[in-house]
């Protein structure tokens, strides 16, 4: 029986348990073998039963299986973490895996589709080294704020055309094939918009000879805040306002009666109100569904994609709503001649109520904190008619709906297509030619009505209401803007392998160009029903046109030796058009090594089940930057190079002449051309080390990026007063970021059981180089104001080393705290340590105490895993970061900031009187401060340890569990794939900011932002 051939057949899954296609499938030592097909499956005859298969593909483990007693094989392949061979994305180009002499970081679409964010940046969060991430205010549709490390906003290339990070964030996440992200000097290919990085985007496309694919997935979900700041209740409130009354030295005007009757809080008139419950509604659905198709023949491969997003908002009457398409098709039309196109579109919405104040989400979380919880929201608590009889309308959240208040629309609409074709050549060459045209409107459609409030008379049973009861200044105002962007490229590669020696060689030519259109009609409408705009009812009228555009030209160069000796040379001349003729045009030169040390003949003896593989990498290359890191601003306004006026209608020149007004004009200076590029030098040295037959992979980097020609004045060349402008900056400062990062990853597998674990960290932070001649006027303000050779934001405050037990140890104290000899202080107020021991606490004794406040963390970190065992699967990300600061203020601070109410711990925990209306009583302890309104500096005016926190938090960011039908089973009805899923995100949090009821990643000092959610969606995936 071994002696005759034998037929075995099965299925080749990865660790997902997705059908692998292109597998190869051989009898060991022979040249029998076949390939699996699109559905993954495989059938040929063997020897005998002694036979091994070898299954083999490009990223993954080869393993082989003895025939035995077997005729039907189920085959799950592991990712191999050192396959040198795989493919990733990078400048005008793609690169094997074991060639790239960059910092080169990568995520796939599998793994971006794990976290159900509503933008592309929320779902890279933790997910990669060299990535730093916030989200500092999470209302629907808002962005994560992601940098490469800590450098500044990043250009975003979307299918090899230079995109904003609207385009970017905005994508349909199941339309993304991949994620590169260039950080070091393999980003400087791509020029001056590229000093801070680069990431990189590639869509889907169909494969050649693919059998058609319907792919429908889809997941609904409800939110809720992770975290908000509790407002105080009605007997907190007003318990607090007493005792600020006798702290201050006075007397409750509240009778200990009616004191009681708000904390029992059953009686009207003495009832509580929660104006959080009120304005925040629960589980709010958020959902998303994909519908997709790929496939391709001989000749042409497509991808066609629909998604819609939905994220109803916590409040009321607003929301999010996002539709993208993405059409991707590749055609053959001759022997190595290929023409193809990308067009993707989108369509957002986002609804608002029209509050008074242009940011319409600020209002209700203010609303939160401003009214007291003695005041009801409407007259006699009919919902017909809004409370007047409250201390601020304008911050009566029964105002904040559309049919009260008037609405907010705003409504994008872009579309982008990409155009290109490429003739390949049978020696190496190739020839590509790509046009982009994008045109992104946005439309902003607002109206805020007019509405009365209301008193209700008990007596007469009647509504009353007059106009200072309500609102009565409404507005009307459109917006438009109208945006293009068009991208030219030529690109000429060739490629050649010469023995052991293989060169490639890219020259590319680019331009890009922007035109901008923006209006803004403003008007007071006279009543609340009629949308139209008049002229007899305008008072504002803007209209601005902006123009932009930039070229450049690259060259590349790669060689390598046997794959072991690794170089790339390259160089970018770039133009702006910010700069005078001389200044224009800079060039900006790069260079890269790598040695696969691995693979010397002295390192035979050292690799094997230990070491794998190792390899060492080197980068210099340069950039130039017509930008600030932060602001993003141009560091010098457009058109400076030219003398002359600004005609501007409001400028000090303008007049009335003879009844008429006649504009005025401002002189411009003199003109700017002493001021050139920002020059970006990063240097980076990494090494890329495999172990234990490449189940574990370790990747380390250390970076510098040097900025040189900041702009900055000379302010020691002066010019007479009688000018009227000083002299213009020029190119005099430079600082640099500096950091390291690293990843760890370990995938193997237990038997049916595959699993990897992998954890990464970056920390990297900005550190000041020169200043032009600073000067000082004593040791102090050097100590305290010098810049050079410092880490850059420091935050300086006072040290808080106790608290106050009683009156007699403030009598007592030495050192004088408020400046009035400590007349102002109670027991439990700040004990502030006297730094230079003069007795008094003032400026001198303030010390770096944290980091900068709303920025991004100096340190991240993350934490991923997966399982997969018989089609259960299981993944987990964890996302963190610390070197960052919250400082308390406002709300979250001042005891009825802006004479509302504060959050419920402050009036609660506190220092206070056993008895309140007994001024001799026992001081009882509690964490804040005793309760006064004002005359309290020396606790809310100073910035202190007490008040700022270095924030630390790991949150699990998503947790999912998953279940893949047998394919055996959905063969009868026709399906190829079938997942269905449950996931949470946000779940939980460990932080040092959780007694403060703020998320760790919220960048407002009072607390008064729309936080993260907790996310649980219900999912499925379909494939036909």
């Amino acid at each position: 029986m071994d002696d005759m051939a034998i037929d075995v057949s099965g299925t080749v899954y990865d660790s997902k348990g997705l059908p692998l296609p292109g597998v190869t499938v051989m009898v060991k030592g022979t040249t029998t073998g076949v390939s699996t097909d699109l559905d993954g499956r495989f059938s040929l005859s063997v020897p005998s039963s002694e036979s091994i298969l070898m299954f083999t593909f490009i990223g993954f483990n080869t393993q082989e299986i003895q025939v035995g007693n077997q005729s039907t094989f189920t085959v799950t392949l592991t990712e191999n973490l050192a396959d040198l061979e795989e493919v990733l994305v990078v400048g005008y180009g793609v690169q094997k895996r074991g060639t790239i002499t960059g910092a080169v970081s990568e995520v796939k679409s599998d793994d971006l589709l794990r976290t159900p964010a509503v933008t592309t940046s929320g779902a890279l969060v933790g997910k990669m080294q060299g990535v730093t991430a916030r989200q500092t205010d999470a209302r629907p549709g808002g962005n994560t704020t992601i940098q490469i490390r800590n450098m500044g906003t990043p250009l975003f290339v979307i299918d090899g055309i230079p995109s904003d990070a609207a385009q970017f964030n905005n994508l349909g996440q199941s339309d993304i094939e991949s994620i590169s992200v260039l950080k070091d000097a393999a980003a400087a290919i791509y020029g001056m918009r590229a000093s801070n990085g680069v990431v990189l985007v590639t869509t889907k496309r169909g494969g050649q000879n693919q059998k058609p694919e319907i792919t429908l997935s889809g997941y609904y979900g409800l939110q809720n805040f992770t975290r908000y700041p509790q407002p105080a209740n009605a007997y907190q409130h007003v318990r607090a306002n007493a005792e600020s009354e006798v702290n201050l030295g006075g007397t409750p005007t509240i009778s200990q009666e009616d004191l009681g009757k708000w904390q029992q809080g059953t009686e009207k008139g003495f009832q509580s109100f929660d104006y959080y419950d009120f304005i925040m509604k629960p589980n709010v659905p958020q959902s998303s569904f994909n519908a997709s198709a790929t496939g391709g023949s001989e000749n042409t491969k497509y991808f066609f994609s629909l998604s819609h997003l939905g994220q109803d908002a916590l409040i009321d009457d607003y929301l999010f709503q996002r539709t993208n398409f993405q059409s991707n098709i590749d055609m053959t039309l001759a022997d190595g001649f290929t023409v193809g196109t990308q067009i993707s579109g989108r369509l957002e919405n986002r609804e608002q109520v029209g509050v008074p104040g242009l940011d319409d989400y600020f209002n209700p979380f203010l609303s939160i904190f401003t009214m007291w919880p003695t005041e009801r929201p409407y007259a006699n608590d009919n919902p017909n008619y809004v409370n007047g009889d409250v201390h601020n309308i304008n911050v009566n959240p029964a105002t904040y709906t559309k049919e009260v208040t008037g609405y907010v629309n705003e409504v994008n609409r872009a579309i982008k297509a990409n155009f290109f074709a490429q003739y390949e050549f049978d020696f190496g060459l190739s020839l590509k030619g790509t046009y982009s045209y994008s045109f992104n409107n946005f439309d902003f459609d607002g109206f805020e009505y007019t509405y009365d409030g209301y008193i209700y008379n008990e007596d007469t049973d009647i509504y009353e209401t007059r106009p200072e009861w309500g609102n009565q200044n409404p507005w009307r105002e459109r917006r438009k803007r109208n945006t293009i962007d068009q991208v030219a490229q030529f690109q000429v590669n060739y490629s050649k392998k010469f023995g052991d020696h293989f060169v490639s060689a890219i020259g590319v030519y680019e331009r890009w160009k922007n035109n901008s259109n923006y209006m803004v009609v403003h008007t007071v409408p006279p009543n609340n029903y009629i949308p139209i705009m008049s002229f007899a009812d305008q008072d504002v009228l803007i209209d601005e046109i902006y123009q932009e555009a930039r070229e450049g030209y690259l060259a590349k160069i790669n060689y390598n030796y046997k794959e072991k000796y690794l170089l790339e040379v390259f160089g970018r001349y770039d133009g702006t058009f910010l700069f005078d003729e001389e200044n224009r045009y800079g060039f900006f030169p790069g260079v890269s090594a790598g040695w696969q040390v691995s693979n010397e003949s002295f390192m035979d003896n050292v690799t094997g089940k230990v070491l794998s593989g190792l390899k060492l990498r080197a980068s210099w290359g340069q950039t130039g930057s017509d930008r600030f890191i932060g602001s993003n601003n141009f560091i010098v306004d457009p058109f400076s190079y030219y003398s002359g006026y600004n005609f501007i209608p409001t400028a000090g020149g303008s007049a009335i002449l003879n009844g008429s007004f006649v504009p005025g004009v401002d002189p411009r200076g003199i003109p700017v051309r002493n001021l050139s590029w920002i020059v970006n030098t990063n240097i980076n040295f990494g090494l890329d080390t495999y172990f234990f037959d490449n189940k574990l992979f370790l990747q380390a980097d250390i970076f510098e990026r040097r900025r040189t020609g900041l702009p900055a004045g000379r302010y020691d060349v002066l010019l007479p007063t009688e000018v009227g402008y000083t002299l213009p900056s020029e190119n005099l400062e430079s600082d640099a970021h500096r950091g390291i990062e690293g990843i760890i990853t370990y995938a193997s597998n237990i038997g049916d059981l595959n699993f990897s674990i992998s954890a990464n960290a970056t920390i990297s932070r900005l550190k000041i180089i020169d200043r032009y001649k600073p000067r000082f006027g004593n040791s102090w303000n050097e100590y305290r104001d010098d810049q050079e050779d410092r880490w850059a934001n420091i935050n300086w405050g006072y040290e808080v080393e106790g608290r106050f037990e009683s009156q007699e140890q403030i009598n007592n104290h030495p050192v004088n705290i408020d400046g009035q000899g400590n007349r102002n202080l109670l027991p439990g107020d700040l004990i502030y340590k006297d730094v230079n021991g003069d007795g008094l606490i003032n400026g001198m004794d303030e010390r770096p105490i944290g980091f900068a406040e709303g920025s991004n963390p100096y340190m991240s970190f993350g934490i991923n895993g997966s399982m997969n065992y018989k089609g259960f699967d299981l993944f987990f990300g964890f996302a963190g970061a610390s070197m960052q600061t919250f400082n308390r203020n406002w709300e979250l601070k001042y005891p009825f900031q802006n004479n509302g109410t504060s959050p419920d711990f402050m009036f609660e925990d506190r220092w206070h009187r056993e008895d309140l209306y007994n001024a001799d009583s026992e001081w009882i302890p509690g964490h804040y401060p005793a309760i006064r309104r004002f005359g309290a500096d020396h606790l809310y005016n100073r910035k202190s340890t007490f008040w700022l926190t270095n924030v630390k938090y790991m949150r699990l960011r998503n947790l999912e569990l998953g279940y893949r039908l047998s394919p055996t089973a959905l063969d009868k009805i026709g399906i190829t794939a079938l997942r269905v899923y449950a996931s949470g995100t946000n779940l939980f949090s460990f932080d040092n900011v959780k007694e403060f009821g703020v998320d760790p990643e919220i960048g407002a000092a009072n607390g008064l932002v729309y936080p993260q959610q907790r996310l649980f969606t219900f999912g499925f995936s379909v494939t036909l």
